[in-house]
């Protein structure tokens, strides 16, 4: 088990980032290229508390990866957290949290903390999470330039 976390500034509202959070259509702009999961390519709802997801995952858009399995365990207005319990392939546990916390009216902080069990390749797991995660964050600032206040 290995504990990822990574965090960033956003230049947008905490209210307009975490609005963002809780749909599929921005986890499909921020891992465009990444990860590609067909099952939500036409989703155009939010995530829902207790709805699970199941297909596959192709890394890079083509290579399959997993059958995988997304949970939302919580979703959190309050503290704006945002939970998934997800698994498939040699990933045992793949727990991702991701939280929305204001700076200031036009600034939030962004964190993604996961939680990765995949036996004996947990290490190369987390090599992947910390590059993969570095590069959402990425296309994040990018997205929340675009948002509304």
């Amino acid at each position: 088990m290995a504990i990822v976390e990574k965090s960033t500034i956003l230049g947008a509202s905490a209210d307009a980032v975490w609005a963002a959070v809780k749909t599929p259509s921005a986890f499909r702009r921020v891992t465009r290229g990444l990860v590609m999961m067909p099952v939500i390519r036409n989703r155009t709802d939010e995530w829902q508390l207790g709805e699970t997801v199941v297909g596959w995952v192709f890394l890079f858009g083509f290579i399959p990866f997993s059958r995988h399995h997304l949970h939302v365990a919580s979703i959190s207005e309050d503290s704006r957290t945002l939970t998934s319990q997800e698994r498939g392939g040699v990933v045992r546990k793949w727990n991702h949290d991701i939280v929305v916390t204001p700076v200031n009216e036009s600034q939030c902080e962004y964190l993604d903390r996961i939680d990765i069990s995949a036996g004996l390749l947990t290490p190369l797991i987390v090599v992947y999470a910390h590059w993969f995660y570095r590069m959402r964050q990425r296309r994040w600032r990018v997205l929340a330039k675009e948002l509304k206040p």
